[in-house]
Formats: structure tokens, C-alpha cells, sequence
């Protein structure tokens, strides 16, 4: 108080004996303690009282508060709360005054100590609102007389100059957005003002001398973070295809075929915020990248399952894309198709050699075939598809000319006549009638049946049911006592078709995703227990242990006898055969290995096991392939022999002794040499990883074939993930960061960009974590300046911004999913796809016993799965609030890598990498990075402010880093704003 008095008494003073502006400054120092700033005494307020103490202002007093202003000793904080507390907005003189005076400093306003920081956002919300005010009451009365005076004309004027000045100060309006996150009250009386304004103007027809103040004011009630600038750096290129979405979908339809539509759904939507593609141009790119890829496929496998993808999981996709796409209360589109899709099929009409293509491998108008499907799921109408099938009949018909016949006709267009099918075998596994049951899924095998039959319940949504219900199936096959004729062998027909069908299905999809950990069926614990899978390995020891030495010495004499060949009944189940065989075939390597029994004696042995059931070869080489793990290289040419034996050909007339040998024998086949692949590749099978030449150039090779298609073909991704697996996530990643380093030209750059991004998502959390933690790090370390530099360096920061992306959303996906569980399938889909090189293998597969999957099976599993609900896919790709491993230590570990790179005091590559890496995630990623961004060490920005002096870095970029929502986040937002304006002052000051 004592100060207070002395200020007062000063003011006095100064304004009797008529002070200059320097003899205030000298005076007022004498009475203010050194190093302490007049907000503490309130200097601000008493030159203000002093100043508007008459009806009208005192100038010479304001002339102090400016001076003081101007030397530092108030703060702008101050003096724009003192302002924007004088309520008598009557006195026209006193209020034209603060105007002016408003006008002279608001260019200059800033801060300079922490404690004006905590105080200036308020002080900007309620400086808006007494100029709102004032605003208000002046078209308030123009509305009630119908004119207003020259006075309250200048007084509106100079009202209108300041919103203008504030609306054009980037640094006010991040001020005005901090601040109304915390004055709600305050900002919600803006509001109302607002809205009061806009209908006082509306009513009196007032023209305001500057047409743009509404907008303005506008501006203010409502501020958002849009209207901050942000210096865009994710400006792609102009292209015409988009090589992102075929090599995505490649990699996610061979990897994780019966993924849920929402899943597909999500990822796209994701790729569309970061490509910023309209619907139309997303549904072109979705059906072109089908076509794209069935294009190159030449395997039965791959070919189905894209196949499938195209007719039974895309049209879902383009349903749930459009519904999401629709604005709350938008107008329904039509009822019979979808504008945006039509749209989309006649940029994709353009396309004639790619249609060509298709027409010629299909053998027939392949639009006019998806489209006529399309109609019944009321994407497309009967007119769309006339008007397409006639665009391309011309073109169909040349093409067939030109073909004469000749072109076999390609899977495809059978895949939608296997849904029929695969509707009658699941109905008829839930009869308990034994022989139809035999003779519909003995069907099943003839030509590719199986395959397609698979595809599409994979792609469906039904791979689950049809598993279970052969579960059950083989449950159910189990020998009745005293059951003996074609009763009995019927049934174990059946317990053999289902157990090589369900072995088919787990060394093609994996247990992790068709099995359940919980299960107890005699199929799930002989897959646990005994089943050698791809990446999975089994203990001899431990299946040996599960074998009973009656039973084995039981089954072992059964099967030395030379009328077992006879089918004479045994005493054990097929379950305990199956269970025991590991414990005969152990006893026989060792008589073989000690000369005990010759090898005529070993071939009858292993003819009468096939003889008997070929679901007892597979068993029997299951623990042969293990045993082969287990052992040696020199001791693995019996058990290899022993293997062969069981693929060795039956004759006609032990085909003909059994009820659909044939059929049977062409299920087991394939899965015994898949067995022995996984172990034991034959040297003359040409595998991708079994190769003298070191990883680097089979990985340049098959990414010369993918530069010079242009696209991913899906023998590329299969040998991409073998190349994962053998040299590991950071390997890859390293590879494909130096191909994207090798591009000299921004189209070639993004180009490759696009599908290195689609490559990581073959291991997206592991191919995020090595980018941020193994290779970019020592990267921008040892190669700065070299090739990490414009324009690389953002490309590079665009990589790893949208991986980090994915991977967060992904996370997010999977939490929310139904298939929670859902793990990659092991991708063996043909014998070259099994062939790994053992030593490689050994060093780089787990035992994956964390790995797990618990599907809901759907009620009845005939219906079609139904579409998910928007409500479904929203909470799919809801933020999380927190980050898992390994995303989060990435995180953490690159952030503090950058602290280090900002450290210094010079501007470097590594430096504006962290720029774009930081800007770029804010411009992609929006609200949806929040959990990224609270890792930013708290020091960081302003580090980056310091050594990067480029007018890059803008409010609108500081104001999306933190969460204004908490005070701590208020803070360090104010805190790096008052440093950017402050810093772009004193760049402006030079300049002068």
C-alpha cells in the first residue's frame, strides 16, 4: 500500500506540473523497487483511474501508461484487463480514447516473464467481450432510435479497426483460442453478444462501414483451431493412381483374409484422411486395386481369395464407407445404388487395358459379371449396368474372338457359384445323418471345391462356423462299441475327411485364428499338442509322453501283421490311434537304427498305417517332422524316408478297396508336404529364403519386380514376409527406407513411399518400432547433409508419421474388435510357400505360444454376416487414451532422440526433420494423435524454436501440441506462443 500511495501521489505530480514522457519514466523508477515489475503494485490501475476520471480522458496520463507500456514496467496483460474492466461504456469520449489507445499498442502485444503469461489469454477473452460490448450497445441503439451520433459513429469505427487488427493477429487469436478453454463464462457471454449483435443488425438493416466485422466477430465467438495458421507440409503431388491402396489391401487380404469388414473399413477411412481422397475417388482406387491384383495372381490360392474379397467382403466395405461418410442430417441417397460408386466405375471404365486383361483371363466382361452381383446388394441398378456392360461389349466380344476358346477359364468366375455350396455343406454338418454327411464333404475336395469353398467362407465371415461344425462333426465320428459293417466304416470315413479338412484348414489359416484355446475336442488338443505348425514347433519328448505303452505295444503288433493290411478291427479308437502312432514310430526308428527291423519291414509298417486311415499318416508325419527337429542332420534321412513312404501312390486297387480313397488321398497329400516343407525343403524346390545369395539381394530382387510393375503383386508380398521373418523387422525396414533414399525425384519418391508404407503393414507395430528406433535415429545421425536433406528429409518424416499413425489406430481397431484376438494366419497356401530354409528359420521363429484367437461363432452360421452398424465401426477407430508397447517407447525413444538433435545452437537436416516430423503429425494425425503427442518432452519446442529461425513453425502448429483442456497444457501452449512471438519481434526489429 505504502508504493500504491507514492504511485498515486507521483501520478499527481506529473500531471500538475505537466511531466514529459521520459520525466515519468525516470521519476516512476525511483519509487519502484529495482527488478520489480509495476503489475505488482497495480501501476496499470492507477494510471487508468487517473486517466478516465473526467468525461473524458486525461492524454497525458495515457501517454504515461504507454511510456510504461513501452519501458517494460507494466505488462500488456495488464493493461488489456484494465481496459476491458471499464464498465462505463456511456462516456463516448473515454471509450474513443481507449480505442485509440488500443489501436496504438495492439501490434505490439507479448510477454515477457512467466507470471504475464498465466494472466494474458484472459485478459484477451475479456478485452473481446468489452469491445463486443461496446459494439452491442452502439447497433442496440441505432435498432431502437434509427440513427446514431458522429461520436458513436467514430467510436463504432475505431471499434471495428481493433477487431480487425485482432482478427489479423495470428498471436491474439492463439491467445483468444488458449483462453476460452479456461474462461468458459467469459466466452460464453461472447456468444451471447455475438448472437445478440447478428440479430440487432438483421433487424435494423445497419450498414457497417466494414463489411467484413461480422465475420470477424463471428471469428471470435466461435474460435477454433482452424482459424490459427498452420504451415502445410503434407502437399502431395498431383497423382492419377494412388499406389498406396493396392499394395495395402495386397498385404492385408493375404495376410488376414477373414479380418471383420470393419476392420478393411477403418484402415481405408485412415488412408483417406491421410490422401485426402473424396468417396469417389476411394471407391475407384478400392475396385482397381481388385482388379490390379487378380490381374498377376496365378496361384489357386490367391487367386480365390481376391476373388472372393472382390464379390463378398467389398461390397460391405463400400456400404460401411458411404453410410460413415454421410453428414448427420444429409439426405438419403437413393435406395437402388450409390452415386459416388457409379462415379467411380466410370473413371474406372477408362481403364481399357486393365480391363482387357481381366476380360481375356476370366473369359468374359468382367464388369458386367461384379456389377450384375452388385445390383442385388443395391450398389449399382439394372440401368448402371447396362450402360457399363455396353461400354465394354465391343471390347468382350473382340477379345473372345480373339481368344477362340482357348483360354481355360480362370477361378474367378466360379467363386460366386461356391457360396451355394458352402451354404449346403454348413447345413448338412448339422444333420446327424453320418452318410450324408461323408458324401457331401467328400465332394468337397473334387478340383479346387475345397479351395474356393474356403475362400469364400473366409472372406465371409464364416471360416469359424464351418470350422466348428467339423469340430463337431469329428466329435461325432467317434467308433460305437460292438459297431461293426458299413456303419462302422462310414463313420471313420467321416472322422478321417473332417481331420484332414480341419488339419488343412489350421496349416493354412493358423490355430491361433480358426482354434480356440479354451477347446476341448479331440481334434483341438491333437492340434496343441501333437501338430507341428509353421513357426510353431512341438517337443518329440513331450508328445511321446502323451502315448500309452499298452496301447502303442497293442498297436504296434496290429500293425506288424501282414492281415492288418485287411482292415481286421482294432481295439483302439482312431482318437487313441492318432494319439499312440508317435509312441510305434519312435519304437521303429530306434529297431531301424539298431538293424532290429529291415527296411521291408519299416515300408509294411508304415503301408498298413496308411492303409488304415490316411488322417494316421498325417499324424504320423506330424511327429516325424518334430522328431526331425530334434535330431542331427546325418540322422535325418530315415524319418525323411519314412515320410516319403506315406506319399509314395496307392494302387487302383487300394483305391478302390476303400469309400472315397481318392478324395481323401488328395487332402492328405498336400499337408504331409506341407509338413515336411516346413522342416526338411527339398534342395531342388525353389523357395524365396531357400537361396545361396544373401537376404540383401533377394530382396533386391523382388523389389526391382515390384518398381517395374508398379504396384504389389501378391507373389512380392509373400516374399516380403519371408524376408521378414528370416531378417527381422529392422532389416526390412532398413531396405526399404534405402530404396526410398535412392529416388532422385518427388513423384518416384512418393511412389515408393506409398508402398513402403503398405510393406509395414505386414508387422506394423514391430516395422513402426524398428523405424523409430533402429533406423532413423542413426540414419539422420551418420548421413545428415548427404542424402538425408530436402526433399528426402520429409518424406522420410511422412513414412514414419504415417506409420506411427496406423499403428496407433490400429491398436485402437483391435481393441474394439470382435476378432480381438485376431493374429496373422501362417501363409502356406502351396508348397513354395512352406519351403524355409531350416537354419534361418530356427533363429527367427518363436514358439508363438502367445499367440491366441477366440472367434464368436455367428448364430446358425448360414445367414450372411450382417453389415455393422456406424455406431460399431465409430467405436472401431476411437482414439485410445493411452499408447501400448511397443508404440510408446518408440515414441518416447524418438522424442528423445530429437531433444538431442535441437540441443545445439545451429540450424541442421536433423533439426528440420524434427520440424516436419512433429508438423506433419499434427497435420495427419489432427485430435486422433493426442496420446502421441503428450509424450513431447516439455522442453522441446521451444529448443526447435530457437535453432530453426524460419517463419515455418506457426500458432497454429503450437496450439494443436497440447491439450488446452488441462491447465498443464494451457501452460506450456502460452509458454511456447509467448516465445514465437517474442522471437518473431526480435526478427522483425532487425530488419527495421
Amino acid at each position: 500500500m505504502k508504493e500504491n500511495n507514492k504511485i498515486l501521489q507521483l501520478i499527481y505530480v506529473a500531471w500538475r506540473e505537466r511531466w514529459s514522457d521520459s520525466q515519468w519514466g525516470i521519476n516512476i523508477k525511483k519509487v519502484l523497487p529495482r527488478g520489480v515489475s509495476g503489475d505488482v503494485y497495480n501501476l496499470a490501475d492507477c494510471l487508468m483511474q487517473q486517466a478516465l476520471i473526467g468525461s473524458t480522458a486525461n492524454p497525458l496520463v495515457l501517454n504515461y501508461l504507454k511510456h510504461s507500456l513501452c519501458a517494460h514496467l507494466v505488462s500488456h496483460a495488464a493493461v488489456l484487463r484494465c481496459i476491458a474492466r471499464y464498465d462505463k461504456l456511456e462516456r463516448v469520449y473515454c471509450i474513443t480514447s481507449l480505442l485509440e489507445f488500443l489501436v496504438s499498442i495492439v501490434d505490439g502485444v507479448t510477454c515477457r516473464i512467466k507470471s504475464e503469461e498465466a494472466v494474458l489469454p484472459g485478459a484477451v477473452v475479456q478485452l473481446i467481450y468489452w469491445l463486443l460490448q461496446i459494439f452491442a450497445r452502439t447497433v442496440q441503439h441505432y435498432e431502437l432510435y434509427g440513427e446514431i451520433s458522429a461520436e458513436q459513429s467514430y467510436m463504432l469505427d475505431q471499434t471495428c479497426v481493433i477487431i480487425d487488427r485482432i482478427s489479423q493477429h495470428q498471436f491474439m487469436l492463439s491467445m483468444l483460442y488458449v483462453g476460452s478453454r479456461e474462461e468458459f463464462e467469459c466466452h460464453g457471454k461472447i456468444r451471447d453478444k455475438y448472437a445478440a449483435i447478428k440479430g440487432s443488425l438483421t433487424n435494423s438493416n445497419f450498414t457497417l462501414s466494414s463489411p467484413g466485422v461480422e465475420q470477424q466477430l463471428q471469428q471470435f465467438a466461435y474460435i477454433d483451431v482452424s482459424h490459427l495458421d498452420l504451415q502445410k507440409l503434407n502437399v502431395l503431388p498431383a497423382e492419377k493412381i494412388s499406389y498406396c491402396i493396392q499394395p495395402l489391401l495386397a498385404v492385408e487380404v493375404l495376410l488376414i483374409p477373414c479380418k471383420e469388414t470393419s476392420y478393411y473399413v477403418a484402415e481405408l477411412q485412415m488412408l483417406q484422411r491421410l490422401k485426402r481422397y473424396t468417396n469417389t475417388r476411394l471407391f475407384y482406387e478400392i475396385i482397381r486395386a481388385g482388379f490390379l491384383t487378380l490381374s498377376n495372381v496365378s496361384d489357386t490360392s490367391p487367386d480365390t481369395m481376391w476373388g472372393a474379397f472382390m464379390f463378398f467382403k467389398m461390397p460391405h466395405i463400400i456400404k460401411q464407407l458411404h453410410a460413415l461418410q454421410r453428414l448427420p442430417g444429409e439426405q438419403p441417397p437413393p435406395s437402388d445404388y450409390i452415386p459416388e460408386l457409379v462415379e467411380a466405375l466410370e473413371l474406372l471404365i477408362q481403364d481399357n487395358l486393365l480391363l482387357d486383361f481381366m476380360d481375356t483371363k476370366c473369359s468374359c466382361n468382367m464388369i458386367e459379371f461384379l456389377l450384375n452381383d452388385w445390383t442385388k446388394q443395391q450398389l449399382v441398378n439394372d440401368v448402371h449396368v447396362k450402360k457399363f456392360a455396353s461400354q465394354r461389349e465391343a471390347a468382350s466380344l473382340l477379345l473372345k474372338k480373339c481368344d477362340n476358346g482357348q483360354q481355360t477359364p480362370s477361378n474367378i468366375i466360379f467363386i460366386k457359384r461356391a457360396e451355394v455350396p458352402l451354404s449346403g455343406v454348413l447345413k448338412t454338418l448339422c444333420t446327424n445323418k453320418v452318410q450324408d454327411m461323408v458324401n457331401v464333404l467328400c465332394q468337397v475336395p473334387v478340383g479346387n471345391s475345397f479351395e474356393l469353398i474356403l475362400s469364400v467362407a473366409t472372406v465371409d465371415g464364416r471360416l469359424k462356423t464351418f470350422v466348428s461344425r467339423l469340430i463337431q462333426c469329428n466329435e461325432n465320428s467317434k467308433p460305437v462299441p460292438a459297431e461293426l459293417g458299413k456303419l462302422c466304416v462310414t463313420r471313420s470315413t467321416l472322422f478321417d475327411v473332417s481331420f484332414l479338412m480341419l488339419t488343412s484348414i489350421v496349416q493354412t489359416y493358423g490355430s491361433d485364428v480358426v482354434l480356440s484355446d479354451r477347446g476341448d475336442s479331440f481334434f483341438e488338443k491333437w492340434v496343441r499338442e501333437c501338430m507341428v505348425e509353421r513357426n510353431k514347433l512341438k517337443n518329440p519328448r513331450q508328445i511321446l509322453a502323451l502315448c500309452d505303452d499298452s496301447m502303442v505295444d497293442e498297436l504296434l503288433l496290429s500293425l506288424s501283421k501282414p492281415e492288418a493290411a485287411q482292415l481286421k478291427p482294432c481295439s483302439l479308437s482312431w482318437q487313441e490311434t492318432c494319439l499312440n502312432l508317435p509312441g510305434v514310430l519312435h519304437h521303429v526308428l530306434i529297431a531301424w537304427e539298431q538293424e532290429t527291423l529291415s527296411s521291408a519291414d519299416v515300408k509294411s509298417i508304415l503301408d498298413n498305417i496308411k492303409r488304415r486311415l490316411f488322417s494316421f499318416s498325417v499324424c504320423a508325419t506330424s511327429f516325424l517332422c518334430a522328431y526331425m527337429y530334434s535330431v542331427r542332420e546325418t540322422e535325418l534321412l530315415k524319418p525323411l524316408n519314412m515320410i516319403q513312404q506315406f506319399l509314395a501312390p496307392l494302387t487302383s486297387e487300394e483305391l478302390s478297396s476303400q469309400e472315397y480313397a481318392k478324395e481323401r488321398l488328395a487332402l492328405s497329400y498336400p499337408i504331409i508336404k506341407k509338413m515336411q516343407h516346413d522342416v526338411h525343403p527339398a534342395p531342388s524346390t525353389k523357395s524365396r529364403l531357400i537361396s545361396h545369395s544373401p537376404l540383401i539381394e533377394q530382396f533386391r530382387e523382388v523389389w526391382k519386380t515390384v518398381a517395374e510393375a508398379g504396384h504389389l503383386p501378391v507373389r512380392a508380398v509373400q516374399t516380403l514376409e519371408s524376408l521378414l521373418l528370416a531378417g527381422g523387422a529392422a532389416w526390412l525396414a532398413t531396405q526399404l527406407v534405402e530404396q526410398l533414399l535412392t529416388c532422385k525425384y518427388i513423384r518416384d519418391m512418393s511412389k515408393t513411399m506409398d508402398i513402403v508404407f503398405a510393406v509395414m503393414h505386414l508387422d506394423i507395430e514391430k516395422g513402426t518400432e524398428a523405424l523409430l528406433q533402429y533406423v532413423v535415429p542413426p540414419l539422420m545421425l551418420r548421413r545428415q547433409g548427404e542424402d538425408i536433406n530436402e526433399p528426402q528429409s520429409l518424406v522420410l518424416a511422412r513414412l514414419c508419421v504415417y506409420c506411427v499413425i496406423s499403428c496407433l489406430e490400429t491398436r485402437s481397431g483391435v481393441a474394439s474388435s470382435s476378432f480381438s484376438g485376431l493374429k496373422k494366419r501362417s501363409r502356406s497356401n502351396d508348397e513354395e510357400d512352406q519351403a524355409t530354409n531350416v537354419a534361418k528359420v530356427r533363429k527367427v521363429i518363436g514358439d508363438g505360444s502367445e499367440n491366441s484367437n477366440d472367434f464368436t461363432d455367428n448364430a446358425g452360421g448360414l445367414a450372411r454376416p450382417r453389415l455393422a452398424s456406424p455406431s460399431s465401426s465409430t467405436e472401431l477407430r476411437a482414439t485410445p487414451q493411452t499408447l501400448k508397447e511397443p508404440l510408446q517407447s518408440s515414441i518416447q525413444h524418438i522424442f528423445s532422440v530429437f531433444l538431442q538433435f535441437v540441443s545445439g545452437d545451429e540450424l541442421s537436416p536433423k533439426a528440420v526433420f524434427v520440424y516436419q516430423f512433429i508438423s506433419l503429425l499434427v497435420e495427419c494425425g489432427g485430435e486422433r494423435v493426442a496420446p502421441v503427442l503428450r509424450l513431447l518432452p516439455a522442453n522441446l519446442v521451444q529448443q526447435l524454436l530457437k535453432v530453426l529461425p524460419t517463419e515455418d513453425i506457426r500458432v497454429g502448429l503450437i496450439s494443436r501440441l497440447y491439450d488446452l483442456h488441462v491447465q498443464g497444457g494451457r501452460q506450456a501452449a502460452v509458454a511456447d506462443l509467448c516465445l514465437w512471438r517474442n522471437m518473431q519481434m526480435a526478427r522483425h526489429s532487425i530488419h527495421l
